[in-house]
């Protein structure tokens, strides 16, 4: 991630990552248990990897997972209280059949709302 988020600096500016992880480590307690420890690590490291210790993420607060721990790794997600770290809540949007992933229009959705948040945290008021 850091290797080509580098080579997509050599034309452009990085103005914030946008992070949508979480699933699979709902399925292990061991893996819960130490999900916001490693969020806030992988932040930390992305950060400096990038020379960019003020660089926003955006994450995405888990829509679905395995039924034992979601609620635990939901509650880590939105409990990182780290500078310009945001969280979008995907809880609600509708899934499909797999009961996993986000339909076409809960996408659309979740970008829509991804958008707002980026604008509303991080972009200079206009006037």
């Amino acid at each position: 991630m850091v290797r080509r988020a580098r080579a997509a600096a050599e034309c452009g500016e990085i103005e914030a990552v946008l992070w949508y992880q979480g699933e699979s480590d709902a399925e292990s307690d061991a893996a819960t248990a130490a999900y916001a420890g490693n969020l806030e690590t992988l932040i930390a490291n992305v950060r400096e990897d990038l020379g960019m210790p003020q660089l926003p993420f955006i994450q995405v607060a888990l829509a679905s997972g395995n039924k034992k721990n979601i609620e635990k790794v939901r509650k880590a997600q939105l409990g990182i209280n780290l500078p310009n770290v945001v969280t979008v809540d995907a809880f609600g949007l509708s899934l499909n059949e797999d009961h996993l992933h986000l339909t076409t229009e809960s996408q659309v959705k979740l970008g829509e709302m991804l958008a707002q948040v980026y604008m509303s945290n991080f972009l200079p008021a206009t006037c």
